[in-house]
């Protein structure tokens, strides 16, 4: 047990920090356990940073940006928030696009137009900052995902959209634990997925990756220790 206890934590971001194929309940649930923490998990499946961005039924997606003000209202004080996410902006608004928006290494005003996603990334950095100001604060950035040689290009739409959302960690001074660079989870290696098998079969097989995005029980138990590493860093 770290000597750092940390009595509350909160997570929220996509289908990465929700963990729905982790019957431990992903990162959220091994950090609480770390630390002997109560913790709260708003994840959800799909989720994106920037708002105004809709499910093809039309439904709204949960906009992590905006999130942050439930956060917030049902938790006026808490000792740690992790936030994560990126990769489903990236999918949805794909590069070149207008919403990917412009970053003022100068404005700290925090008038941002949050259906952008450099919009977005400002937007709940600063609540964040300005909601928890004596609270630990991390951004995550996940895995590698997809394959380099993937023939909708979903790797290099993510790193690209990954790396504005370090740029704005750095300018807000919001650490950043970049686990596409600096973890060895990679679809493209076998011994951590196996296309030829189903998600079930991944994971029966011990590998990581379910199906080259999401991790599998074994996928969340390799990556969590660096999680935890960071979370007590912080």
């Amino acid at each position: 047990m770290s000597a750092k206890k940390i009595n509350l934590a909160v997570f929220d971001g996509d289908s990465i920090c929700e963990a729905l194929r982790d019957n431990r309940r992903g990162w959220a649930a091994r950090v609480a356990e770390h630390f002997g923490s109560e913790y709260k998990n708003y994840s959800v499946s799909g989720g994106t940073i920037t708002a105004e961005i809709y499910t093809d039924s039309g439904s709204p997606r949960h906009w992590v940006c905006r999130s942050i003000d439930k956060i917030h209202e049902e938790n006026p004080t808490l000792d740690c928030l992790i936030l994560e996410g990126g990769s489903n902006d990236a999918d949805l608004l794909g590069i070149g696009s207008r919403r990917f928006g412009e970053l003022d290494p100068h404005d700290y005003s925090g008038s941002y137009d949050d259906t952008t996603f450099t919009g977005a990334m400002e937007t709940l950095f600063y609540k964040a900052i300005n909601y928890y100001p004596a609270a630990k604060l991390g951004f995550i950035i996940a895995q590698k995902m997809s394959c380099p040689t993937d023939k909708d290009g979903k790797y290099f739409m993510r790193r690209h959209y990954f790396n504005r959302a370090i740029e704005v960690c750095r300018k807000w001074g919001v650490p950043c634990l970049n686990l596409w660079d600096e973890s060895p989870l990679n679809p493209s290696l076998l011994c951590y997925f196996d296309p030829s098998l189903d998600k079930d079969g991944n994971a029966a097989a011990g590998k990581a990756y379910c199906d080259g995005q999401h991790l599998t029980t074994t996928g969340y138990d390799i990556i969590s220790n660096r999680i935890i590493s960071f979370v007590d860093s912080l």
